[in-house]
């Protein structure tokens, strides 16, 4: 990953690839109005309450939040809203209606910065991991593309369609990485999170207590192993 932001714009054109978000607002990307402009923004849920994190004014994040409003115009939209961009940098955008329309407007590469409505001092960068890890509390927001691990520990993606959905695959099981997420939850299926820059988050019932997920405790997990991982689609 490059350490400065940069922003690859293509011709916004329909998106078929994997594509999945965990219900509500909480781990997608957002377009929407901060002040005086219109930027990307993630939510923060704490115990201490919600916080917006607007990202820190680039010309990359100019050119994504152009690319991202446009193609939700294109979509039937107002240019606010959602948008994804999964593990490989690519930028997709779903329609804001119910359709399924997606579509691919380009791809980012490198860290991307927010502000953080807790702590002026500090800012958020979701690629660095450093001082964490394995089932260390994510002290950031939660947000990333979802993914699956089986009661049998396999890892898969399931995709759903017309017809229903489908389980798909990597090109090799990571074995280091189930290794991980069952030194968090030992047993059961799985759900986590891989965000843009490869990093694997999950969620814990606090002190064991099997409450809904979203109170649930964010922790890292690791990183994906591109050669133990699902391929590139366009």
């Amino acid at each position: 990953m490059s350490k400065n932001l940069t922003f690859t714009a293509c011709h916004a054109q329909t998106w078929e690839g994997r594509y999945a978000r965990i219900p509500g607002d909480r781990s997608v990307f957002h377009i929407q109005s901060c002040g005086s402009r219109w930027c990307p923004v993630v939510f923060w849920h704490r115990d201490d309450g919600v916080g917006t994190c607007a990202a820190i004014d680039a010309p990359a994040i100019r050119q994504l939040t152009d690319a991202v409003t446009a193609a939700k115009r294109q979509l039937g939209g107002t240019g606010g809203g959602s948008f994804q961009i999964n593990e490989f940098g690519q930028v997709l955008v779903p329609a804001s209606d119910a359709s399924g329309r997606r579509l691919l407007v380009g791809e980012v590469n490198g860290p991307i910065f927010f502000n953080n409505p807790f702590d002026d001092n500090r800012i958020i960068d979701l690629s660095d991991t450093a001082g964490l890890r394995c089932g260390d509390s994510w002290p950031k927001p939660y947000v990333g593309f979802p993914y699956n691990l089986s009661k049998r520990s396999q890892i898969y993606f399931y995709n759903m369609d017309d017809e229903g959905g489908s389980s798909e695959y990597p090109r090799a099981q990571d074995t280091d990485l189930v290794r991980a997420l069952r030194t968090i939850r030992r047993f059961g299926a799985v759900r986590f999170v891989v965000n843009h820059a490869g990093v694997v988050l999950t969620k814990r019932p606090p002190d064991g207590e099997w409450s809904a997920e979203e109170q649930w405790e964010p922790v890292f997990v690791g990183r994906i192993k591109p050669n133990c991982w699902f391929d590139k689609e366009s």
